[in-house]
């Protein structure tokens, strides 16, 4: 009986350079396969085993990203996936990221009594998604990389088993993260209805022959494929998950969640409306309601954002609506990069800076948080400087930076973004955004009053703070001082990344 599949012949065959471009996600599979079957034949050292595997895995397959960051395009599996400098330079800031949670993990893991290797496994599967993600061409390899990198953060957020904050947010983020993939999908189904495509570039070549197909049907699945893009990057009005989902998980993975995910978004998220067109005029029409859609959704992630943030006292709350407003920010850079070639550039820019900041301030709260994630209210930072100056400040270059004070990566990152959006006369947007900005300045500042100008709470413990950790938290200082003084090399390695799309 002849097989209802037919699997294309090119699917299979692989050249050399493909081989070679496939070699990070290659690795990254077998360092999970090994780390498996590491954790199910060896009881005893499973946990160290796994974290040793996984880690090597991540060094290498960074490296390999990076040897391969200024190589030229190629493309995977018929076009559905393609490794350029862009993916590459992703792929390395997603294992790094993976990298550094599961190192500062050791501690919070034996503290909770949380032994379980599992947790590094499901770490390194979600940044295998990421991966994906980022070299992804086609609406439905996308999806499936979306699921890959979700399935393992669900549970990621739900693993401290016995804690009700935990299982609560575990299960908002499954049944809300799964209609938001469900609308995804569906905004899939309705482009290949009205192309006959699900391969983006596919269908950016049959536009542009072809005016007739920018039908209802076609730009409902636009609207729809976009509203499941904002609710990954918690743009208001899709927002609401993010904030409980953040207080729940556990306190790495919060950091994981708001670096990781971010940057995983947006970067699929800034290539699939390059690749359908946007801003390349191809429709006057479409890129009129894309616009203006994603124009009001910026300016009110960066209102939101930053009004809710002003009456929270819990600092993961506080950094989750500060995550929501910085996606605002980001999407400046894509209004201005549709019409500024410095815009999208500007994007890449400041995904890096967040990461570098955002990274290091979760370090610091993950060494200050208690059984349970107690201890991260405002004023539980009270006599922090007095305690351990280094952290206090740690974390005073970190918040800064986070407002945007020089000479930190915030400001760098910031600075282009705005000055990008000025080139594309989005002045109004700048204005708005620069407004924000001043009122952020006040909840990243009340977090450092409690830290340098109010004394100890009365019985407030004294944390230990690790070696990993105390080197990860100076690594960050570094980088984030380093960005903010001399950000020419992170911007031209941003340029290189984009001009490859």
């Amino acid at each position: 009986m002849d097989t209802l599949i037919t699997i294309k012949p090119e699917l299979l065959s692989l050249t050399g350079k493909q081989i070679e471009a496939l070699f990070p996600y290659i690795v990254v599979l077998a360092g999970i396969l090994m780390g498996t079957l590491i954790a199910a034949i060896r009881k005893d050292f499973s946990r160290l085993g796994v974290l040793l595997v996984l880690l090597l895995t991540a060094v290498v397959g960074a490296k390999a990203s990076s040897a391969l960051l200024h190589a030229d395009p190629v493309t995977l599996f018929n076009g559905m996936m393609v490794s350029d400098a862009y993916s590459n330079f992703f792929n390395i800031i997603f294992l790094l990221a993976a990298s550094i949670t599961a190192l500062v993990s050791l501690n919070y893991l034996e503290q909770e009594k949380l032994h379980h290797p599992e947790y590094y496994l499901l770490l390194m599967f979600s940044a295998f998604g990421m991966m994906l993600l980022s070299s992804a061409t086609d609406l439905l390899v996308v999806f499936i990389s979306l699921e890959v990198m979700s399935l393992a953060v669900y549970v990621l957020v739900g693993f401290r088993r016995n804690d009700r904050r935990s299982n609560e947010a575990a299960m908002k983020y499954f049944i809300l993260g799964s209609a938001a993939s469900a609308v995804l999908l569906y905004g899939t189904a309705l482009l290949y209805g009205a192309t006959g495509y699900t391969d983006v570039r596919s269908i950016l070549n049959l536009v542009q022959n072809n005016p007739v197909v920018f039908t209802t049907v076609f730009n409902l699945g636009v609207g729809l494929v976009l509203i499941g893009f904002l609710f990954k990057v918690a743009c208001v009005p899709f927002h609401m998950w993010m904030p409980d989902v953040y207080e729940g998980a556990p306190v790495p993975v919060t950091g994981f969640m708001t670096t990781g995910l971010k940057a995983a978004a947006f970067a699929v998220f800034l290539r699939i409306f390059l690749y359908l067109g946007y801003g390349q005029n191809l429709s006057a029409i479409l890129d009129a309601h894309l616009h203006e859609i994603l124009w009001w959704c910026a300016v009110l992630t960066m209102v939101v954002g930053n009004l809710i943030a002003l009456t929270q006292t819990n600092l993961k709350r506080l950094l989750a609506y500060s995550s929501i407003a910085h996606s605002g920010y980001i999407l400046i850079g894509i209004l201005s990069g549709a019409q500024s070639e410095e815009g999208y550039s500007s994007v890449v820019m400041y995904l890096v800076s967040y990461i570098v900041m955002n990274m290091g301030a979760f370090v610091v709260l993950t060494v200050l948080a208690r059984r349970a994630d107690s201890g991260l209210n405002l004023h539980d930072m009270a006599g922090l400087s007095k305690r351990h100056p280094w952290l206090a400040f740690s974390m005073a270059i970190f918040f800064f930076s986070l407002a945007g004070v020089p000479p930190t990566a915030g400001f760098a990152a910031k600075y282009l973004i705005f000055y990008s959006a000025v080139q594309a006369n989005e002045v109004p947007l700048v204005v708005i955004a620069v407004l924000c900005s001043a009122i952020s300045v006040y909840y990243y500042l009340r977090v450092l009053v409690y830290i340098y100008m109010r004394d100890p709470v009365v019985g407030a413990g004294e944390a230990r703070v690790p070696t990993m950790a105390a080197i990860l938290v100076a690594a960050m200082v570094v980088l984030t001082l380093h960005i903010g003084v001399l950000p020419a090399r992170t911007v031209s390695v941003a340029k290189k990344a984009i001009a490859s799309i």
